[in-house]
């Protein structure tokens, strides 16, 4: 991985799509299960842990392996920026099945649930 790749790079806004992907994020200390809550092709929101802005982390779901880097974080969700824009694999098709059927970004595709924007900033 180059190392001023990301950081060097201005990040470029495109539309975040709405859904409840379960993967397993790692960094080089430890390995936690964590759910995508929003994506696009370039980062994504994830809830359910967090790491230090800048940290680097693998997301792996059904197989396909995802290198990113932690852009902000709290104490229960981060906001990360992808080493590589999403092209291909299951990531990538679970995001254009999400953006055909054309959900708007609070709703959730496999597991709906009460979304709780109490505290949080809402998008």
């Amino acid at each position: 991985m180059a190392t001023h790749a990301i950081k060097d790079a201005p990040i470029q806004r495109r539309q975040r799509i709405g859904v409840d992907i379960p993967v397993i994020l790692t960094t080089v200390l430890e390995s936690m299960e964590a759910t995508i809550a929003d994506l696009s092709e370039q980062g994504a929101l994830i809830k359910g842990c967090a790491v230090p802005a800048g940290a680097r982390v693998q997301i792996d779901y059904l197989g396909q392996t995802i290198y990113a880097q932690c852009r902000w974080g709290e104490v229960d969700r981060m906001g990360v920026q992808f080493v590589y824009p999403l092209a291909e694999g299951p990531l990538f098709e679970r995001l254009q099945v999400a953006r055909a059927a054309g959900m708007p970004r609070d709703t959730v595709i496999a597991f709906p649930q009460t979304r709780v924007l109490f505290g949080r900033r809402a998008h």
